[in-house]
């Protein structure tokens, strides 16, 4: 499927630096695209591939994209499924593609080889799960892959006890191809974004990062999503690790400290249990835009795993502490913890008037005071964040060749769209400051 990119120099700037090539990479009016929110599992290894959604009046469609090829495209979901493909991922040596579907009754996870062929069911599972008091799988969410590739987990939102819908996650045993485990992580953990750890842990186990945003979701009569928030939310979001059957083992010493602290977007910093997370209130920094707070996790359980910044044993680094006016909203590092993208919000959320504001780069570098960031500008996406779709999310390829992001931005020649549809856009050519020497 040929892909009709367009260049994008419309959204170069006199600050833009030298050498950066823009391209719309999707562009038909009547399709939204975007890339995903866990863009751990949305890139193939070797950086030539990558996966993202595509809508078209409510059905969506997961599209495999050649970075290397002008961008084709190849649709490798059944056509005309519903939902948002958030079920999906390479596999950790990039020969497979594995989704989530659920069909007849049934949540399927199956994988189509990379190269193309007919999509092969791995595992098949009854909606109605003894594990969860009968309760049903509603759909299947995030996919993840355990760092040595032995175990997938995948996030599926579950019946609740009450009006609100609840979280589990289904562990799988890859070598001997078995559902392994399965616990819910209550409805507290709607937005929860659950991963495989990059390592194990200090006792050479399996563990899985979960949070807690203290509101609970439900969809009304009318089909419509509503979030209630429940005593305890105005304290902020909690993030901490379990283990293969749900225990809480360690806590994040960052947030839960509002109005001094509060922690909203997380990734994994490198390849080990460390988190860089977006702080979206702090005490560390004159103005509010946002900072990024680095933390390492510390034991914990059931009575302390919501305590965030005043967890016993805990430290965290401000990564933004020599920037004068700090400001980030969604942040990914990549797989070196030497490097970041991020993207920026104005004036508030969802609103025509509340375009995005700007995307940089990061290197991390190091004093005696610890790790902090030194920013570059990479461009003004012009998006305006409505839908959720249209947020920016810009994620780089495990080679840093490409950054890619969401944006509704109009104005490309050539392009006959319009706003609150969302497309892809590629940047090339962008350097991230000089790293530091010795």
């Amino acid at each position: 499927m040929t892909s009709r990119y367009l260049p994008a120099p419309e959204l170069l700037s006199t600050v833009t630096p030298p050498g950066l090539e823009v391209f719309q990479v999707t562009t038909d009016p009547d399709a939204a695209c975007h890339v995903f929110y866990n863009y751990i599992q949305a890139f193939e290894p070797t950086s030539r591939f990558v996966l993202f959604n595509r809508t078209v009046k409510g059905r969506s469609e997961l599209m495999r994209c050649d970075l290397e090829d002008h961008f084709a495209l190849e649709p490798v979901s059944d056509p005309g499924a519903a939902g948002d493909h958030q079920g999906m991922s390479f596999s950790p040596d990039g020969l497979w593609i594995w989704q989530s579907r659920i069909a007849e009754g049934r949540l399927d996870l199956h994988r189509r080889a990379l190269g193309g062929g007919l999509a092969e069911t791995v595992f098949s599972l009854p909606l109605v799960r003894p594990e969860f008091g009968n309760r049903r799988i509603l759909s299947g969410r995030w996919l993840s892959f355990s760092h040595d590739g032995r175990r997938l987990l995948c996030v599926v939102p579950i019946e609740g006890i009450d009006k609100y819908y609840s979280m589990a996650i289904l562990t799988f045993d890859l070598e001997r191809m078995s559902l392994h485990t399965a616990f819910e992580t209550g409805p507290g953990n709607w937005n929860n974004k659950s991963q495989y750890a990059p390592c194990f842990g200090p006792k050479g186990e399996y563990l899985i990062g979960v949070g807690d945003g203290f509101t609970q979701a439900y969809y009304d009569a009318a089909g419509k999503w509503t979030c209630d928030r429940l005593p305890g939310s105005e304290g902020g979001v909690a993030e901490y690790l379990v283990d293969e059957h749900g225990v809480i083992c360690y806590a994040y010493p960052v947030g839960r400290d509002r109005p001094r602290q509060g922690i909203d977007h997380w990734a994994w910093f490198g390849k080990s249990l460390a988190k860089v997370f977006h702080a979206n209130v702090f005490d560390t920094a004159p103005h509010w835009r946002g900072a990024m707070i680095l933390a390492d996790p510390v034991p914990a359980d059931e009575k302390t795993c919501h305590l965030g910044r005043h967890l016993p044993g805990g430290k965290q680094v401000e990564l933004t502490r020599y920037i004068t006016r700090p400001d980030v909203w969604h942040l990914n590092p990549g797989w070196d913890a030497r490097h970041l993208v991020c993207d920026t919000l104005s004036l508030g959320y969802g609103e025509d008037k509340a375009a995005s504001r700007y995307l940089y780069g990061c290197t991390v570098k190091e004093d005696a005071a610890g790790p902090y960031v030194e920013p570059q500008y990479l461009l003004h996406p012009y998006s305006s964040w409505s839908p959720y779709s249209c947020e920016s999310l810009p994620c780089f390829t495990p080679d840093k060749k490409w950054i890619l992001f969401n944006s509704d931005y109009p104005g490309v020649q050539g392009y006959t769209g319009r706003r609150h549809t969302a497309q892809i856009f590629a940047v090339r050519g962008f350097t991230f400051p000089a790293a530091q020497k010795g």
